[in-house]
């Protein structure tokens, strides 16, 4: 049976960690949706969300050339929490919800030409993320300190210099 040296250890709990955070990811509430935007058109996403969190939409629109696009989230009593005007390829934006309830994503075409737009809204879980986090800092600490270990032992041989 072989020993378990802190290189192991290290690697264990980085891959361990990294998958953990992994499927807390794959598993949040989250909604993507390609839509068609028309010129001066507005779509928008629901999604509900529990407690309270961070928040976060992804915006990407593929043939990107200048299009400007105004993204809105509102809370579930219709107040507007987050206005941001999209003018880049991809944008990625976070807001914070306080309570439970149905958020909207509306997403307003201003440019002169209809546009391709991929959105993806969703809850970032963040609070769900700290232990594998830490997991992963912990393996990445042997990880250094086990290389630290071996090249401190390691030495090199110097020849001596050509004297004349």
């Amino acid at each position: 049976m072989r020993t378990l040296t802190p290189f192991r250890i290290g690697l264990s709990l980085i891959l361990i960690g990294s998958i953990w955070i992994t499927i807390v990811f794959s598993t949040t509430e989250k909604i993507s949706q390609d839509l068609n935007l028309g010129t001066k058109e507005s779509a928008s996403l629901d999604l509900d969300l529990k407690g309270k969190g961070l928040g976060f939409y992804k915006i990407t629109m593929p043939n990107y050339s200048k299009e400007i696009v105004n993204v809105k989230v509102f809370d579930p009593q219709g107040s507007f929490i987050n206005l941001k005007r999209i003018e880049t390829k991809m944008s990625v934006n976070y807001f914070e919800f306080e309570y439970s309830g149905k958020y909207t994503l509306e997403m307003t075409n201003f440019s002169e030409i209809p546009i391709q737009v991929k959105a993806e809204f969703g809850n970032t879980k963040t609070e769900e993320y700290t232990f594998p986090s830490v997991m992963v800092l912990i393996g990445a600490c042997f990880l250094v300190w086990s290389g630290y270990k071996r090249l401190q032992n390691y030495s090199t041989a110097h020849p001596e210099e050509n004297k004349p």
